[in-house]
Order: C-alpha cells, then sequence, then structure tokens
C-alpha cells in the first residue's frame, strides 16, 4: 500500500525555491503552467524554458521536439477537419466510413504527438511538480483512439453476429475504451518518466512480498463507504428526475436474460472501475494535485469523469445535465478516497461496489 506522501503531497507548492542554478531574481512563468501558477527563478534553467512558446501557440523556434510538435498541430487539424465533414455529410458506405477512419486515426496521432511534444517540453523545465501531458490532452487522445478501433471491431463484431446494443458489444466497446487509455498512460506518462506506476497509487511489491493485508483493507474500505454514496446518488437522482420529468438512459444496455445480467456485471463493476481509476484518479487526478494542490486536483478530476460519462448518453440536454449532475457525488468521493488513501485499490473498491449494486439487484430480479 502506498500512502499520501507517494503522491507528492507533502510538497505541493505552486512556486519553487531559488536553486544553485542561477540567482534568485523575478518569479518566470514556465511554459503552459504559468496558467497554474509555476514559476521559476530568473537565470535558472527552467527560467530559460519559460522563453519557449507554449504549447498553444504555433511556433517551431525553441522548442526541443518540434518534430513532435508540427505533427501534433498537423495531423490534429487534418483528422478534426476530415471527421468533421464526414459527420457533417453523414454518408452511409463505405467510403464515408474508410474516411472517418482515416480522420480518427489522424487525430490519435496529432494528440499524441502534442502530447509527447508536451512531456518533452515539460521535462525540460525541470522544476515542475507535474512534467507529463496534460489530462485533458491525452482524454481527448483516448476519445479519438476508441473512435478509431470501435470503427475496426464494428465488421468483426457483425461477423461474429454480435447485434448493436447489447451487452456484448457494450463489454467489447468498454474493453477498447479502456484499454486504449492504459495503453497512452503507460506510453505517454510512465514512458516519459512523468510519473511511476506507484506514484499513481498502484500497489508495489516490497522484497517480492505483497502487502495484501494493506490492500485488503483499502479495499474493503472504499466498498463500505459506497454503499452511502450510492444512496445520496439515488436520492438527487429521484429528486432531478422529478423536477424534469425524464430520467437519463443508462450507461450500459438493458439486460434482458441472466447472461446479459453477467456481461454488465463484468463491464460495470471489473472493466469499468479498472480502466477508470487508472485513467481519471491515477493519473488524472495525481497530476493535478502535484500541479495545483489537493482540493483543485480532486474537483477537476471529478469534473473530467463526470463529463467523460455523458458524452456518449444519448437524450436531451435535461437529462444529460441529470447525468452529469448524478456522477458527481461518485466522481469527488473517488478522487477524495484515493488522495487520502494515496492508493488506487480503494477508489476501484468504491467504484466496482457503487456499480455492482445496482447491477446484482437487475440481475436478481431476472432470476426471478
Amino acid at each position: 500500500m502506498t500512502g499520501p506522501g507517494d503522491l507528492g503531497l507533502p510538497e505541493l507548492t505552486r512556486t519553487d525555491p531559488a536553486g544553485d542554478d542561477g540567482p534568485a531574481g523575478p518569479p518566470v512563468p514556465v511554459g503552459d503552467d504559468a496558467r497554474a501558477g509555476s514559476v521559476a527563478p530568473a537565470g535558472s534553467d527552467a527560467a530559460v524554458v519559460a522563453a519557449r512558446p507554449g504549447l498553444r501557440t504555433f511556433s517551431l523556434e525553441g522548442r526541443r521536439a518540434a518534430g513532435l510538435y508540427l505533427v501534433g498541430w498537423l495531423a490534429s487539424l487534418l483528422g478534426a477537419a476530415t471527421m468533421f465533414v464526414v459527420l457533417l455529410a453523414q454518408p452511409t458506405d463505405l467510403a464515408g466510413a474508410v474516411l472517418l477512419g482515416a480522420g480518427t486515426l489522424l487525430l490519435t496521432v496529432g494528440l499524441v504527438a502534442g502530447a509527447g511534444s508536451q512531456a518533452v517540453e515539460r521535462q525540460a523545465a525541470g522544476r515542475l511538480r507535474y512534467r507529463g501531458p496534460s489530462p485533458f490532452i491525452l482524454f481527448g487522445a483516448d476519445v479519438a483512439m476508441t473512435l478509431f478501433f470501435d470503427l475496426l471491431a464494428i465488421p468483426v463484431l457483425q461477423a461474429a453476429g454480435v447485434r448493436s446494443g447489447t451487452a456484448a458489444e457494450a463489454l467489447v466497446g468498454l474493453l477498447i475504451l479502456n484499454g486504449s487509455a492504459i495503453v497512452l498512460v503507460a506510453v505517454l506518462v510512465v514512458g516519459s518518466d512523468s510519473l511511476s506506476w506507484r506514484e499513481m497509487g498502484w500497489p508495489v511489491w516490497t522484497t517480492r512480498i505483497l502487502p495484501l493485508a494493506g490492500l485488503a483493507r483499502d479495499l474493503i474500505e472504499g466498498m463500505v463507504l459506497a454503499v452511502p454514496v450510492l444512496f445520496l446518488t439515488v436520492g438527487l437522482g429521484a429528486v432531478l428526475i422529478r423536477i424534469v420529468g425524464a430520467a437519463p438512459p443508462g450507461p450500459l444496455p438493458e439486460a434482458v436474460s441472466p447472461a446479459d445480467a453477467v456481461l454488465n456485471l463484468v463491464s460495470g463493476a471489473l472493466i469499468a472501475p479498472f480502466g477508470e481509476e487508472l485513467f481519471y484518479r491515477g493519473f488524472a487526478t495525481t497530476a493535478w494535485v502535484r500541479g495545483m494542490g489537493p482540493r483543485a486536483g480532486i474537483v477537476r478530476g471529478a469534473l473530467l469523469f463526470a463529463v467523460a460519462h455523458v458524452l456518449t448518453l444519448s437524450g436531451t440536454p435535461a437529462t444529460a445535465l441529470i447525468a452529469f449532475a448524478t456522477r458527481l457525488p461518485i466522481a469527488l468521493a473517488l478522487g477524495w478516497i484515493f488522495v487520502r488513501r494515496g492508493s488506487i485499490v480503494s477508489s476501484f473498491g468504491m467504484h466496482a461496489m457503487f456499480n455492482a449494486i445496482p447491477l446484482v439487484i437487475v440481475g436478481l430480479s431476472l432470476q426471478g
């Protein structure tokens, strides 16, 4: 089990003192992190990096990864433009599907390259508490990559006889979504030495022994605390639905058989919590806590989590608002327990139990 110190909590500051690499002087904003208040003393190496343009300013001059930056801009613009044109035309033929796939692939490549460029620049800054790519960029890359592999999976699922809108299709979709997130974090965050798995709350082996007692305690604590959060969410949802007069659709297809209920339970209580806790708590919340402090990091991670769960839901703006509002309590609770325990096992236990209880109830009703 890891503690809060492994997340860098004791060292959370908005400024860094002058070091031995240059004289002290007025604080200078560092790259894209100037918005977060990160500063460096004038004359230091970080102050020199500060003179370089930010990621959103198109300029190759002074960049340490100019090639990655250029690919990021061009591929992202071409990919987004291609997707926009195809979605606007709404073609139903093979050519339209190929163009849409090309657009999502270009957008994925562009965002991945942009994230890599940002990691290089932040590593060069040296003094930043978090030196990796922005969670927003990786979130966009995850969405684009998921869309690309979803397009590839459609003919395969059709050939296998898997119908659209079923629990089996939802399971495949979640595997693609969360698998993409895991790959992106492993390559762009851990691979760039921005954060280690341990710093993201993953359990580590000590002298070849996994601390099972600590992991069990973290898991059980998260599962127990999920129950009051679920009651709060149900009550909030009931009030909002009564006011609006409509309910948002569920995140998983309706189970019509015990087999569907089992697939939904695997999707909701295992696959989704594993990938989402890795991305939204282990990566995004840790990055923002280091750069902004615990409170702001937890809130920002919760908002991104809630927004992500609304993007794929159909319905009216009113039902989308209900879906967003009812996900905020669990999102904030997940961030709180993750930062408090310094363990992703705690947030996974809470997330899994929160999803599992209603799914089990539905499954038992089908058995009757």
